[in-house]
């Protein structure tokens, strides 16, 4: 691939592969205990990189999509779930800096925190009866409005229980999905700064992705001032596509995936059986399964690279921009997973074992598949878009 292009975003992918050098001196340990890596966090913060979304004008590197998704996938070659953690922070807040439909002090609030401090953010939406928000549905956690007292501004409080909230032991800020008990019927979402009546409950202990923090998280009357509530629709309206969500996250298990790659190729080097006395890396065979992994990695990376940079260059076609979208996050999922497939079929049984980094990526690369759209509504999705246009030039 051709990238980086710039000389910003080698700096960028610079400190990122940095980061990832240290990371992965620790994801065995982390993963195997399910721990959650704070020095990894710590380095993160060191690096500055929590700015990497934030607008200049407020101190920010200003990175765009396409910056950012690559950042995010040279850091997750290092550790998946630490990348996967900070890529939360970054689709969160680089799509708010993006549409700025969150009232403008508030937003400029987190962002200076993000500079001078490092401060994290992420949005917590799925809860335990609700699954993901993303097939609709009423959320169960609730925000009732209390008037102006004494010592207090009129504000909410809000109530109850969000799970898979990643990153969750080192967030500064959490995004609340809530029901609007005001009469509206309406939801609402909830900048709630982590302190007093937030709770992190230790649920977290997956199959893959073992050191993200996705515990769950209990709000037990957290006071939210009124100034913090994300309006719907906001100034100028909520854009109907988020493309930093799906493409981000996408370009983290492309990363796992690559770090899958070099490993087995690391392998196919060093590995020599007597019965063949030379590398296995000499076998057509081991080369065509490298080779597959890596046609599916180059595929990946191609759709997604140019939907981040459509999304970037042409603001007027997002909405349009939708189904590339969705198709770029279908393609380069999957074909990670294929990759590291492939890529356990070179190093064998050995593959299997601890000794070895790819069962960790294996586990780790299948979380992609879990993430919205899955494939089943992208499939249905598709079909009846092809159903419309069909029925519209009939």
């Amino acid at each position: 691939m051709i990238y980086p292009i710039t000389e910003r975003q080698a700096r960028f992918i610079g400190i990122a592969r940095r980061l990832a050098a240290s990371f992965s001196r620790r994801a065995a340990e982390h993963d195997r205990a399910g721990s959650f890596p704070f020095e990894n966090i710590d380095e993160v913060r060191a690096a500055g990189l929590p700015s990497l979304i934030v607008p200049a004008e407020l101190g920010g590197w200003g990175a765009n999509l396409l910056e950012t998704l690559r950042t995010v996938e040279a850091l997750a070659v290092g550790d998946g779930s630490t990348a996967l953690s900070v890529t939360m922070h970054m689709q969160t807040l680089g799509s708010a800096a993006e549409s700025r439909y969150w009232p403008q002090p508030l937003f400029r609030r987190v962002c200076e925190a993000a500079v001078q401090r490092g401060a994290l953010i992420n949005a917590l939406a799925s809860e335990p009866e609700l699954g993901s928000p993303s097939r609709g549905g009423r959320p169960k956690t609730t925000a009732r409005p209390v008037p102006a007292t004494g010592d207090r501004p009129a504000g909410w409080l809000i109530n109850g229980r969000k799970n898979f909230a990643s990153l969750s032991p080192a967030l500064d800020y959490m995004v609340i999905l809530a029901a609007r008990e005001d009469g509206s019927a309406a939801n609402g979402n909830f900048v709630v700064e982590v302190g007093p009546g937030v709770e992190i409950v230790e649920t977290w202990d997956a199959m893959g992705m073992r050191s993200t923090g996705s515990h769950d998280v209990l709000l037990h009357d957290v006071f939210v001032p009124a100034e913090n509530l994300i309006p719907a629709g906001g100034k100028g309206g909520q854009p109907r596509t988020n493309a930093w969500f799906p493409l981000t996250l996408s370009a983290v298990y492309l990363g796992v995936a690559a770090a899958a790659l070099r490993s087995a190729a690391a392998y196919a080097h060093e590995r020599v059986p007597t019965a063949l006395g030379k590398p296995i890396a000499e076998l057509e065979s081991i080369q065509r399964r490298l080779g597959q992994a890596e046609l599916l990695l180059h595929q990946g990376r191609v759709l997604l690279y140019q939907a981040a940079a459509l999304w970037d260059e042409r603001p007027d076609c997002r909405d349009a921009l939708a189904e590339s979208i969705l198709v770029a996050k279908y393609t380069a999922t999957n074909n990670a997973v294929a990759a590291v497939d492939a890529c356990m079929r070179v190093v064998g049984g050995a593959g299997m074992s601890r000794s070895l980094p790819l069962e960790r990526y294996y586990r780790d690369v299948r979380g992609g598949l879990n993430h919205p759209m899955n494939d089943d509504q992208l499939y249905v999705h598709l079909g009846q878009s092809v159903l419309a246009r069909s029925q519209g030039s009939a």
